[in-house]
């Protein structure tokens, strides 16, 4: 593997750990792809909640607007 591959060719896992990915099995692609959907689904509903509030109204002199 040379020193400084492609960071497309490489991915990291919850360890921060970089795998080459044909390294990987399919077990594993499909386990990360679906690690993936869930964060991002997670950041999804994070991002709707905080519009709602901000659409709710707030108190702007305490959030300094």
């Amino acid at each position: 593997m040379p020193t400084n591959p492609n960071l497309q060719d490489l991915y990291p896992n919850r360890n921060g750990i970089y795998t080459p990915l044909r390294k990987l099995t399919s077990a594993e692609i499909e386990d990360q792809i679906e690690a993936c959907r869930r964060l991002a689904q997670r950041h999804l509903d994070h991002a709707e909640a905080l519009v709602a509030y901000r659409d709710r109204g707030f108190d702007k002199s305490r959030h300094g607007r």
